[in-house]
């Protein structure tokens, strides 16, 4: 008889517990964060916001386009032939591209010592982007060759002795928007 009643008192001293550890956690405890990572923008123009853009020139070869921002906000072509008809949206979405997306890649200086910029399709370069803001220097991005899979671009940034190998979504954009692609 003693054995039951002492088995009962056990389970009744072990739910007590449960339920002041439960009480304490609900008191004291926090959520964890969510698994999902805050994203934080990390694209090579991560300096410059699109908003703060002023004018735009895309070069390829002995081919330039120019667009500047209009006091409405929207883009202007200077001197140029629109190939696309959405051009103007083509260019907000190249410069968010180049301000959000992460490269998928970056190769120092020492990783690419041996390699000749030809070999990445930027001597020379398929085409360059010049991004000129109200609020920071001029940017120059030079876009090259895909890479073997065709879902990454290699591209090198003026004054960074990097190499970057950037989705070839961000390139797509100004491919488009001029005709190059």
């Amino acid at each position: 008889m003693a054995a039951p009643t002492l088995r009962r008192l056990a389970w009744m001293g072990a739910a007590a517990v449960a339920a002041a550890a439960v009480f304490t956690l609900a008191l004291h405890g926090s959520r964890p964060e969510s698994g999902l990572a805050r994203f934080e923008a990390a694209g090579v123009m991560v300096h410059i916001k699109p908003e703060r853009v002023r004018e735009v020139e895309v070069a390829a070869g002995d081919r330039r386009w120019r667009f500047a921002r209009a006091a409405t906000g929207g883009w202007t072509a200077i001197g140029s032939p629109l190939p696309s008809q959405d051009w103007a949206s083509l260019i907000d979405t190249g410069l968010h591209f180049l301000s959000v997306s992460s490269p998928q890649r970056v190769m120092t200086r020492e990783e690419v010592a041996g390699a000749s910029p030809s070999e990445f399709g930027l001597a020379p370069p398929r085409y360059a982007v010049w991004v000129r803001a109200s609020d920071a220097q001029l940017f120059v991005v030079e876009f090259g060759s895909s890479n073997a899979q065709g879902i990454g671009q290699y591209a090198r940034v003026a004054g960074r002795p990097e190499l970057f190998l950037l989705p070839r979504f961000v390139g797509e954009q100004w491919e488009k928007a001029t005709g190059l692609q």
